[in-house]
């Protein structure tokens, strides 16, 4: 996943916000599910954008730099961490 934390001067927000994106689809909601999270990077810095369209424009960029850096040797060894193993009965729908 990509994800904001921090304030959304596009939304004007009041209070600052954890806003994520995740990078794949499935086929079915998670909710009430727990999930383990790890933040391996960062980006860049928030930005105000003139339209809903630029918004949009940025978060597909950054969504294709975290691809790319997700693909970096010291990011893939996380995916075989004991964090991010799930039990078999935990499993949900094959993910």
């Amino acid at each position: 996943m990509v994800v904001s934390i921090g304030w959304n001067p596009y939304c004007k927000n009041t209070k600052k916000s954890m806003e994520t994106h995740n990078m794949n689809a499935f086929k079915e909601d998670f909710y009430g599910e727990i999930l383990n999270v790890a933040i391996v990077g960062y980006l860049r810095p928030e930005e105000n954008f003139d339209s809903l369209e630029s918004l949009i424009s940025a978060i597909q960029g950054d969504i294709e730099e975290a691809k790319k850096r997700l693909d970096l040797p010291e990011h893939l060894k996380l995916r075989e961490d004991n964090f991010f193993q799930v039990p078999k009965s935990k499993i949900m729908n094959g993910h």
